[in-house]
């Protein structure tokens, strides 16, 4: 492909994205990441100082960017867009190496609708745009594949493990035990390099117990949701225009899970006889890990990784249907992964288009600039702040508290961020099963006395404390967070759902 028509699809896919790029805030996945930037700017170390179970990768770049930039809402939004529209080309460039142009364009619309919303400073993206590179890489040039393995397991450990597996696979199926062998010494040389200053920091079993054995047990249980398959939504069959506006964007929406599980199971059955060969055999292994990565918590949140790899399977499914004779159902797989296809690609521009017609204003504070927020939203991000920097000097702490110390789902770290204060415990995140048991509630209460923080805010909005149909949604019972700051603050102001209470004198 000629390097214009791929600076072409790059600027694009930054419009695309870029186009909302400004729009939104998210105090929970936003706030904890840009804490964690935060503290590493600061000489903290994830796993030893603050409570962490992501890999080092996102938070150590944003961390720089912070410390180079300084504290702002839109360093990692340049990241972020800067990561799907690399995503969007890559994938159009795995679906060329088996498809036309025309296939490989509805790749990577797939990829790019996909990417840009919902958006977030989120690991994956990054873990994404390194895989795919791999992918490309490895038949030609597998240290450089192996280098970006490595790479993305300090953004995503699971995504970097089936990677590693799928191209192991192709480059067997190759019969390349050279190519392999230098592949593997690249893979664990570039993660071994990107670990060990943190791990020697941190200590190993600090590290291991939050990377890798919470993620494992923990995590599940109080995470996963159950797979979307009857639909509770709004449902309007009154009139065709009502429909239209009222249920078909809900009803989209709900069933991508699936439509991406069809499309993903369709594809890989129509390229049943091409998944011996080693690109194909490659991407297949990595997209059942994208499948596993959707199933973890079925949620839109999760859909984009699965739904890039089906773009490409898709592409090539599209493009090179198996002969009839070897089965009558392949022309059957092609023409549902087209259907899925066309199905994501729907649903993902009438995401954009949503998104584009929301009415915002710009949140006026300082590390905001130009995100753009609903105005009842700015209004309470902009009095509470005001009230803190009233109340708090600079360089003292503030506690975000939830509705409910027994039972949590979400928290608002991103207070810590807009306020410019910092939390005098190690918990940003408000992680059911860690916050919500005795010992961590009983430290942060004893961080709380020990600091003399003068103001709490409580966060008391539902959606800190959903009933959600796994661990997370029921109490704990334990509530002696919740008991301190009864007895020991006093509200004294409040902006929407989030309360201010003063420390009783």
């Amino acid at each position: 492909m000629a390097a214009s028509m791929r600076l072409a699809l790059l600027g694009l896919g930054v419009l695309v994205s870029g186009a909302t790029a400004l729009t939104g805030v998210q105090p929970n996945d936003e706030g904890l990441m840009l804490q964690a930037a935060a503290r590493i700017a600061g000489g903290e170390v994830p796993y030893r100082d603050f409570w962490w179970f992501y890999p080092p990768g996102q938070p150590y770049l944003l961390g720089g960017l912070h410390e180079f930039f300084g504290p702002s809402l839109l360093t990692w939004r340049i990241v972020r867009v800067a990561a799907d529209a690399t995503v969007a080309l890559l994938a159009f460039e795995l679906a060329h190496r088996r498809a036309g142009p025309l296939p490989a364009s509805a790749a990577w619309l797939v990829s790019i609708v996909a990417m840009a919303y919902p958006s977030g400073p989120h690991p994956f993206p990054v873990a994404l745009a390194l895989a795919l590179g791999a992918l490309l890489a490895f038949e030609r040039r597998p240290a450089l594949a192996g280098a970006l393995t490595g790479a993305c397991s300090a953004w995503r450990i699971e995504f970097a493990v089936a990677l590693a597996a799928g191209i192991a696979l192709g480059l067997l199926l190759r019969r390349s035990p050279r190519g392999l062998r230098r592949y593997a010494a690249a893979s664990v040389a570039t993660a071994v390099i990107l670990y060990t200053p943190v791990i020697a920091a941190a200590g190993v079993r600090p590290t291991f117990d939050l990377l890798v054995d919470y993620p494992l047990t923990d995590f599940r249980d109080y995470q996963t949701l159950p797979f979307p398959l009857s639909y509770d939504g709004p449902l309007n069959t009154a009139s065709l225009a009502g429909f239209v506006t009222d249920s078909a964007e809900p009803l989209l929406l709900h069933f991508l899970p699936l439509v991406l599980v069809i499309g993903l199971t369709a594809a890989l059955a129509t390229l049943a006889t091409g998944l011996r060969e080693p690109l194909p055999a490659a991407a297949g292994v990595f997209s059942l890990a994208m499948l596993a990565y959707l199933l973890t918590r079925a949620d839109l949140f999760h859909t984009a990784p699965l739904a890039v790899l089906v773009g490409v399977l898709g592409a090539w499914a599209v493009a090179r249907p198996e002969p009839r004779t070897a089965s009558r159902r392949r022309p059957a797989t092609a023409a549902l992964a087209a259907l899925a296809l066309l199905y994501s690609a729907a649903e993902g521009l009438d995401r954009r288009w949503l998104v584009l017609r929301e009415d915002t204003v710009v949140l006026d504070l300082p590390v905001a600039d130009g995100v753009r927020v609903a105005a009842r939203q700015a209004r309470e991000l902009e009095g509470a702040v005001a009230a803190i920097e009233k109340a708090v000097p600079r360089g003292d702490p503030i506690y975000v508290a939830t509705r409910r110390a027994d039972l949590v789902t979400a928290g608002n770290p991103l207070l810590y961020v807009l306020a410019h204060r910092r939390n005098p415990s190690r918990y940003d995140i408000a992680a059911p099963g860690v916050v919500t048991s005795s010992r961590v509630q009983r430290e942060i209460v004893a961080d709380l006395v020990s600091t003399r923080t003068r103001l709490v805010v409580r966060d008391e909005d539902p959606l800190t404390a959903v009933r959600e149909p796994n661990a997370a949604g029921r109490s704990s019972g334990i509530r002696v967070l919740d008991d301190f700051l009864a007895a020991s603050y006093v509200p004294v102001a409040r902006f929407g759902s989030l309360r201010l209470l003063a420390r009783r004198p």
